[in-house]
Protein backbone atom coordinates (compact mmCIF):
# COMPACT_ATOMS: atom_id res chain seq x y z
CA UNK A 1 0.00 0.00 0.00
CA UNK A 2 1.43 2.88 -1.16
CA UNK A 3 2.06 6.46 1.34
CA UNK A 4 -1.10 8.07 -0.18
CA UNK A 5 -3.65 4.95 -0.56
CA UNK A 6 -2.81 4.45 3.37
CA UNK A 7 -3.41 8.11 4.46
CA UNK A 8 -6.55 7.67 2.61
CA UNK A 9 -7.56 4.90 4.70
CA UNK A 10 -6.79 6.37 7.92
CA UNK A 11 -9.07 9.37 6.77
CA UNK A 12 -12.07 7.06 6.00
CA UNK A 13 -11.12 5.03 9.58
CA UNK A 14 -11.04 8.51 11.45
CA UNK A 15 -14.15 9.97 10.02
CA UNK A 16 -15.71 6.20 11.24
CA UNK A 17 -14.65 6.64 14.00
CA UNK A 18 -14.14 10.01 15.69
CA UNK A 19 -15.66 9.86 13.55
CA UNK A 20 -17.57 8.33 10.41
CA UNK A 21 -16.77 6.38 7.14
CA UNK A 22 -18.78 8.51 4.94
CA UNK A 23 -22.39 10.65 5.48
CA UNK A 24 -24.28 7.67 4.20
CA UNK A 25 -22.25 5.02 6.08
CA UNK A 26 -23.01 5.88 9.98
CA UNK A 27 -26.02 6.89 12.05
CA UNK A 28 -27.04 10.59 11.90
CA UNK A 29 -29.33 12.39 14.01
CA UNK A 30 -31.32 15.74 13.71
CA UNK A 31 -30.15 16.38 17.30
CA UNK A 32 -28.03 14.69 19.78
CA UNK A 33 -29.98 12.26 22.14
CA UNK A 34 -29.88 14.10 25.40
CA UNK A 35 -28.20 17.35 27.48
CA UNK A 36 -24.08 17.56 26.78
CA UNK A 37 -22.23 15.75 29.61
CA UNK A 38 -18.65 16.62 30.61
CA UNK A 39 -15.81 14.77 28.68
CA UNK A 40 -15.82 11.31 29.94
CA UNK A 41 -12.56 11.37 31.75
CA UNK A 42 -12.35 7.34 30.82
CA UNK A 43 -11.79 8.62 27.07
CA UNK A 44 -8.80 10.86 28.01
CA UNK A 45 -5.80 9.75 26.76
CA UNK A 46 -3.67 7.92 23.89
CA UNK A 47 -5.47 4.97 21.73
CA UNK A 48 -4.29 2.60 19.21
CA UNK A 49 -6.79 0.69 17.19
CA UNK A 50 -7.11 -2.93 17.49
CA UNK A 51 -10.26 -4.01 16.05
CA UNK A 52 -12.21 -2.94 13.34
CA UNK A 53 -13.33 -4.23 9.84
CA UNK A 54 -12.73 -1.11 7.79
CA UNK A 55 -8.95 -0.91 8.36
CA UNK A 56 -8.01 -4.36 9.74
CA UNK A 57 -9.96 -6.42 6.87
CA UNK A 58 -13.08 -8.36 6.84
CA UNK A 59 -11.69 -11.15 9.57
CA UNK A 60 -11.57 -8.06 12.09
CA UNK A 61 -8.78 -9.28 13.78
CA UNK A 62 -6.37 -7.50 15.87
CA UNK A 63 -3.18 -6.04 13.75
CA UNK A 64 -0.26 -8.28 14.10
CA UNK A 65 1.92 -5.77 14.70
CA UNK A 66 0.34 -3.38 17.65
CA UNK A 67 3.57 -1.25 19.03
CA UNK A 68 2.28 2.27 18.08
CA UNK A 69 4.98 4.54 16.70
CA UNK A 70 4.12 8.22 17.50
CA UNK A 71 3.07 8.44 13.49
CA UNK A 72 0.94 5.07 13.39
CA UNK A 73 -1.94 5.68 11.81
CA UNK A 74 -4.18 3.45 14.00
CA UNK A 75 -3.54 6.56 16.76
CA UNK A 76 -6.19 8.20 18.51
CA UNK A 77 -5.56 10.72 21.30
CA UNK A 78 -8.40 12.59 23.14
CA UNK A 79 -7.79 15.48 25.17
CA UNK A 80 -9.54 16.85 28.57
CA UNK A 81 -11.55 18.73 26.44
CA UNK A 82 -12.36 15.89 24.18
CA UNK A 83 -11.29 17.26 20.84
CA UNK A 84 -9.95 13.82 19.32
CA UNK A 85 -6.52 14.42 17.61
CA UNK A 86 -5.36 12.98 14.62
CA UNK A 87 -2.01 11.59 14.16
CA UNK A 88 0.64 14.06 12.47
CA UNK A 89 2.38 12.11 10.00
CA UNK A 90 -0.02 13.44 7.13
CA UNK A 91 -2.37 16.45 7.44
CA UNK A 92 -2.88 16.61 11.11
CA UNK A 93 -6.54 17.44 12.31
CA UNK A 94 -8.91 18.02 15.12
CA UNK A 95 -12.16 17.52 16.15
CA UNK A 96 -14.73 17.93 19.21
CA UNK A 97 -16.59 15.28 20.49
CA UNK A 98 -20.11 15.75 22.26
CA UNK A 99 -20.57 13.22 25.37
CA UNK A 100 -24.20 12.33 25.65
CA UNK A 101 -26.65 9.60 27.67
CA UNK A 102 -29.72 7.68 26.59
CA UNK A 103 -31.77 5.18 27.93
CA UNK A 104 -28.64 3.41 29.91
CA UNK A 105 -25.98 3.97 26.83
CA UNK A 106 -23.34 6.57 26.32
CA UNK A 107 -23.25 8.02 23.22
CA UNK A 108 -20.22 10.20 21.35
CA UNK A 109 -21.67 12.66 18.43
CA UNK A 110 -19.42 14.59 16.44
CA UNK A 111 -21.00 17.72 14.01
CA UNK A 112 -21.30 16.95 10.18
CA UNK A 113 -18.99 19.86 9.63
CA UNK A 114 -16.47 17.89 11.85
CA UNK A 115 -16.97 14.48 9.90
CA UNK A 116 -16.57 16.49 6.48
CA UNK A 117 -13.11 18.00 7.77
CA UNK A 118 -12.16 14.29 8.65
CA UNK A 119 -13.11 13.11 4.93
CA UNK A 120 -11.73 16.34 2.68
CA UNK A 121 -10.48 19.01 4.42
CA UNK A 122 -12.26 22.67 4.88
CA UNK A 123 -13.73 22.20 1.45
CA UNK A 124 -15.90 19.77 2.46
CA UNK A 125 -16.72 21.69 5.72
CA UNK A 126 -17.91 24.84 3.50
CA UNK A 127 -19.58 22.37 1.13
CA UNK A 128 -21.13 20.99 4.63
CA UNK A 129 -22.09 24.47 5.49
CA UNK A 130 -23.50 25.52 1.76
CA UNK A 131 -26.10 22.68 1.72
CA UNK A 132 -29.31 23.11 1.66
CA UNK A 133 -30.87 20.50 3.63
CA UNK A 134 -27.96 21.02 6.05
CA UNK A 135 -29.39 24.39 6.35
CA UNK A 136 -32.42 23.34 7.51
CA UNK A 137 -31.23 21.09 10.61
CA UNK A 138 -28.34 22.72 11.68
CA UNK A 139 -27.45 20.77 14.80
CA UNK A 140 -27.20 17.33 12.53
CA UNK A 141 -24.85 14.83 14.29
CA UNK A 142 -22.98 11.42 13.20
CA UNK A 143 -23.79 9.42 16.70
CA UNK A 144 -21.68 6.57 18.12
CA UNK A 145 -22.18 4.25 20.66
CA UNK A 146 -19.77 3.74 23.13
CA UNK A 147 -18.35 1.22 26.16
CA UNK A 148 -15.00 1.57 28.23
CA UNK A 149 -13.71 -0.56 30.26
CA UNK A 150 -10.26 -0.22 32.17
CA UNK A 151 -7.57 -0.08 29.05
CA UNK A 152 -10.01 -0.31 26.71
CA UNK A 153 -12.65 1.81 24.24
CA UNK A 154 -15.02 0.01 22.00
CA UNK A 155 -17.00 2.50 19.03
CA UNK A 156 -20.28 1.44 17.83
CA UNK A 157 -21.05 3.29 15.00
CA UNK A 158 -24.34 1.84 14.14
CA UNK A 159 -26.18 -0.06 11.38
CA UNK A 160 -26.68 2.41 8.51
CA UNK A 161 -28.39 -0.35 6.56
CA UNK A 162 -31.08 -0.29 9.43
CA UNK A 163 -31.48 3.23 9.77
CA UNK A 164 -32.39 3.37 6.15
CA UNK A 165 -35.08 1.47 6.74
CA UNK A 166 -36.36 2.97 9.99
CA UNK A 167 -36.04 6.31 7.95
CA UNK A 168 -37.92 5.02 5.19
CA UNK A 169 -40.34 3.55 6.85
CA UNK A 170 -41.28 6.61 8.73
CA UNK A 171 -41.06 8.96 5.41
CA UNK A 172 -43.81 6.70 3.67
CA UNK A 173 -45.82 7.32 6.97
CA UNK A 174 -45.34 10.94 6.19
CA UNK A 175 -45.87 11.37 2.70
CA UNK A 176 -42.41 12.61 2.32
CA UNK A 177 -39.84 12.17 -0.51
CA UNK A 178 -37.91 13.06 -2.84
CA UNK A 179 -34.71 15.86 -1.85
CA UNK A 180 -37.43 17.54 1.10
CA UNK A 181 -37.11 13.95 2.68
CA UNK A 182 -34.31 13.97 5.28
CA UNK A 183 -32.15 10.23 5.48
CA UNK A 184 -31.54 10.28 9.29
CA UNK A 185 -33.34 10.35 12.44
CA UNK A 186 -35.52 13.21 13.07
CA UNK A 187 -36.77 15.68 16.16
CA UNK A 188 -35.72 17.26 19.18
CA UNK A 189 -33.58 14.92 21.88
CA UNK A 190 -36.16 13.59 23.76
CA UNK A 191 -37.40 12.24 20.24
CA UNK A 192 -33.86 10.94 18.92
CA UNK A 193 -33.77 8.76 22.32
CA UNK A 194 -37.43 7.38 22.15
CA UNK A 195 -36.07 6.05 18.36
CA UNK A 196 -33.18 4.54 19.97
CA UNK A 197 -35.21 2.86 22.28
CA UNK A 198 -37.92 1.97 19.86
CA UNK A 199 -34.87 1.01 17.35
CA UNK A 200 -32.43 -1.39 19.03
CA UNK A 201 -31.66 -2.75 15.45
CA UNK A 202 -30.03 0.84 15.13
CA UNK A 203 -27.07 -0.23 17.44
CA UNK A 204 -27.41 -4.27 16.24
CA UNK A 205 -24.41 -5.39 14.69
CA UNK A 206 -24.23 -9.22 15.67
CA UNK A 207 -21.09 -9.82 13.39
CA UNK A 208 -19.41 -6.99 14.87
CA UNK A 209 -18.50 -5.06 11.45
CA UNK A 210 -19.14 -1.91 12.74
CA UNK A 211 -17.34 -2.28 15.92
CA UNK A 212 -13.55 -0.64 16.36
CA UNK A 213 -11.96 -1.52 19.59
CA UNK A 214 -8.91 0.59 20.96
CA UNK A 215 -6.42 -0.31 23.94
CA UNK A 216 -4.73 2.62 25.73
CA UNK A 217 -1.13 2.97 24.71
CA UNK A 218 1.87 5.26 25.87
CA UNK A 219 1.53 8.92 24.42
CA UNK A 220 3.21 9.73 21.41
CA UNK A 221 5.77 12.99 21.24
CA UNK A 222 4.20 16.03 20.82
Amino acid sequence: MTARSHSIVWRALIAAIALSISLAGCLIAENPPSAPLPCDRALVGDWGLIEGEAILGPSGQAAADDDFTDDDERRLRIDAQCRAHLPAKYEPREVQLGVYKANGHRYLALPLADVAVLLTGKKGAQEVAGDALMAKYPHTVSLMRYQTEPGFVTLDLGNPDQLRQVVAARNARSGLSGPDAPGFLTGEGRQIARQLREHPQLFAAPDRSTLYRFKRIPPAAH
